[in-house]
């Protein structure tokens, strides 16, 4: 449990700051968006309560790897998969690492397919997931903020995202608006009888006929 709040010391004030701010605009986005598409108040509120949750959990996400851990001014790197894993569930390590790598990415996961519908598979979410985890572990890398960049991770965090995704798989498609039915087409009648046109043949011009006639022959 220390290792978990030391990891995450710094998400908790950070929440309770946002969370006034998100309940404040969850409500006007709603309004806004109501009277923009003329949907109806709970669907307008649902989409407005998603969209609000994706760009609050993503400030924190983002926030939570680019703080410093405790007074440490370096970063490890372990590139050997199953490592750091083996070392989080041995007696020496513990095991909230693996659950806060798995929680990491999960609700993202479970959000975005709601909003976005490139995203309504598993496999995309995936290759999402697995991009966002390796640019989040180089940014740690890179920022020297005193965590470990490991393979198991990136791992980790990919799972979670795609266990968040295939929570919400069975809902997927009830925030889309609905689609207004087509009316039905109504064949209308021109006229009652069809236009008969009737056309003589032309006498034949006077150089014609004199070609044809009997003496000529």
């Amino acid at each position: 449990m220390g290792a978990l709040l030391r990891a995450f010391w710094g998400i908790i004030p950070a929440t309770a700051i946002a969370l006034p701010y998100a309940l404040l605009c969850w409500p006007l986005l709603a309004l806004r968006r109501r009277r923009r598409s003329g949907a109806s108040l709970a669907h307008a509120s649902a989409t407005a309560g998603v969209d609000v949750l994706i760009t609050t959990v993503g400030g924190l996400v983002l926030l939570l790897v680019t703080m410093p851990v405790g007074t440490a001014g370096g970063s490890t790197l372990d590139l050997v998969p199953g490592a750091d894993l083996g070392t989080a569930l041995s007696g020496d390590g513990s095991p909230w690492q693996v659950i806060g790598n798995l929680l990491l990415l999960c609700p993202l996961g479970a959000l975005l397919p709601l909003r976005a519908r490139r995203l309504r598979s598993v496999g995309r979410i995936a290759l999402l997931a697995l991009a966002g985890s390796v640019l989040v572990e180089a940014i740690q890398l890179v920022l020297h903020n005193g965590r470990v960049t490991s393979t198991d991770d990136v791992l980790l965090n990919t799972l979670g995202a795609v266990l968040g995704a295939a929570l919400t798989r069975p809902g997927w498609q009830r925030f889309d608006l609905p689609v207004p039915p087509i009316p039905q087409q109504v064949r209308r009648t021109v006229c009652e009888a069809p236009v008969q046109l009737h056309t003589t043949r032309s006498a034949p011009s006077h150089r014609y006929a004199r070609l044809s006639h009997p003496e000529r022959r």
